[in-house]
């Protein structure tokens, strides 16, 4: 009992001491939350709602870039006209750089402000906050930077962030994106040779004004590859007059504030910088390479050549989604079927290669256009090639014409009932119910391989419809119940139940034989598969089906005379 009472009051003591260390930790930590401190560089920061941002150094003028729609913009007095104020697109990767760090930045220390060499304002909202970039300190990767009347400690990839010159904020490459421009024009004593601007369009890239024909890939790139080299390296020191080549681009560019339309002027000396080519244009002056104008004009000498030498050779530049053969038959490569019937997969792809070989630069010849194939690609271009008798192909519209090697002209002309896959149908043997040769019906019985027979005597019975579409084809006269060749009725369903084409003919075939096949599935109701045979050749086993009349394997032909056991019947 003592011992119960003793039990009693050491556990209520330690029921106390416990409550109290509760009430102790709470109190700890509301304390910590109420005296918690915010280390972001500027508290509540928005990126969104920032409209101005604007840089001050010493001595230097004032960078002030703003938002502008979707974009920013820097706005500055014209050095061209005091009175106007320049409108210059910015580096939208670098705008948004600045805000992510003022975004995610954390001071470490604060003390004493300190001298600073560069001011970041930054206005957002009804909201303005200011902000200084001291020094560093030495070796320890970190920084000082002002801000609300204190100094403060961030690491070094802060202050690296939000410090930025105009040639930081600048649009270094405008013409980066020119792959996906619609067109290229150029003007400039050197592109034009006193005639028209060159004009490339289109995809493919194809000259206009100037014959309108595709240009050769290789000469199409280097252009591009040129001209999304030309580099802002240095910002001018005083007002750009550039003068020589005029690049513009129109269609899908970047940047956003210049997507309709982007204008490019390079040439001159670039002031403060005699080595440099002067540039002027929509995302503002710079200065660049000299090398990288080099390369812009030896692509565009390039393109003055004559057609002969700039021309694609291949007659389609491009991967094909449809293409519409000279029967007007079209070749589905994504269905990869031809017409109503499935494409042999080997046979379209030599077509399709045959499309994309190097063909040899030959004369417009004056002849007739003797067929025609349309070519549609995946980015929605179509091109028509025209054929001549010759062995000769043209781009509809173009000054000069192609001569593929014989190969490939044949492969190019070739008849769309050549690309069908040549098996006609894929039936599972078993399913193949009955067969009706010559007006005699053979139907399987509940036991594979085992057949019965109707006439049961005779080779044919009188008016014996073989199917729909045939012709009826009249037997001889009943004579004895003859022995049902069940082995090579198996074998005979066996080649038709997946039937493999050797090639078409185009010359009239007598009819032999006339079979009909009952497809009956285990689910749907029964079809019929119909087939008009001919006499046994070298070459194979003739057959019409529906309207084209084709070659079978001499098998065919075998087994239906082991089971008539006859070569011929009437028509």
């Amino acid at each position: 009992m003592i011992a119960s009472w003793r039990g009693l009051v050491v556990a209520a003591a330690l029921a106390v001491v416990l409550a109290v260390i509760v009430v102790l930790d709470r109190g700890r930590t509301s304390g910590a939350v109420a005296g918690a401190v915010d280390r972001a560089l500027v508290p509540g920061f928005d990126p969104d709602q920032v409209t101005e941002l604007v840089w001050e150094r010493a001595g230097q003028p004032a960078i002030h870039v703003v938002r502008s729609g979707d974009g920013w913009e820097t706005r500055a007095p014209s050095r061209m006209d005091p009175d106007a104020v320049s409108h210059v697109p910015v580096d939208p990767g670098a705008v948004g750089d600045v805000l992510a760090a003022l975004r995610g930045a954390r001071w470490h220390r604060r003390g004493a402000p300190v001298p600073v060499r560069v001011r970041v304002t930054v206005v957002a909202g009804a909201g303005r906050h200011e902000l200084g970039i001291g020094a560093p300190i030495a070796g320890t990767g970190q920084i000082w930077i002002t801000g609300d009347g204190r100094g403060m400690i961030v690491d070094g990839w802060v202050a690296r962030a939000l410090e930025r010159d105009l040639l930081a904020l600048r649009i270094k490459a405008p013409l980066a994106d020119v792959g996906r421009a619609q067109t290229i024009t150029v003007e400039g004593e050197l592109a034009t040779g006193g005639e028209a601007p060159l004009q490339i369009a289109g995809q493919p890239r194809r000259l206009a004004g100037r014959g309108g024909f595709v240009i050769a890939a290789e000469l199409a790139g280097e252009l591009e590859r040129a001209l999304a080299g030309i580099t802002i390296v240095r910002v001018p020191d005083g007002p750009v007059a550039a003068r020589g080549l005029a690049i513009t681009t129109t269609g899908e560019a970047s940047p956003p504030a210049a997507r309709a339309a982007i204008h490019v002027m390079i040439g001159g000396s670039c002031p403060g910088a005699g080595t440099l080519v002067a540039m002027t244009g929509t995302t503002g002056g710079g200065c660049i390479e000299p090398e990288v104008v080099a390369a812009v004009e030896r692509a565009i000498g390039r393109l003055l050549q004559p057609p002969e030498a700039v021309v694609e050779r291949r007659p389609i530049p491009f991967e094909p989604t449809r293409v519409v053969l000279a029967d007007a038959v079209a070749l589905d490569t994504t269905a990869l079927r031809i017409g109503d019937h499935p494409a042999e997969p080997a046979r379209a792809a030599e077509l399709l290669a045959a499309l994309a070989a190097p063909a040899q630069v030959v004369s417009l010849p004056a002849l007739p256009v003797k067929g025609t194939l349309v070519v549609t690609g995946r980015i929605g271009a179509a091109i028509t090639l025209d054929l001549f008798a010759t062995h000769v192909l043209a781009r509809h519209g173009e000054p000069v014409a192609l001569r593929p090697a014989p190969g490939a002209w044949n492969l190019l002309v070739r008849r769309s009932r050549e690309l069908r896959d040549p098996t006609l149908w894929l039936e599972e043997p078993t399913t193949i119910s009955a067969v009706l040769i010559d007006g005699v019906r053979y139907e399987r019985g509940g036991v594979i391989g085992d057949w019965t027979r109707q006439p049961a005597s005779g080779s044919g019975a009188p008016g014996t419809s073989p199917g729909p579409g045939l012709v009826p084809v009249p037997g001889p006269a009943p004579g004895p119940v003859p022995v049902i060749d069940e082995r090579n009725l198996e074998a005979l369903v066996g080649l038709l139940a997946a039937p493999r084409s050797l090639g078409f003919l185009d010359e009239a075939v007598r009819v032999a034989h006339r079979v009909a096949l009952t497809i009956t599935p285990p689910a749907g109701p029964p079809t019929e598969r119909v087939l008009a045979i001919g006499d046994a050749r070298a070459a194979g086993c003739p057959a019409r089906v529906d309207r084209d009349t084709i070659l079978l394997p001499v098998t065919v032909c075998a087994q239906i005379v082991a089971i008539t056991g006859a070569g011929t019947a009437r028509e």
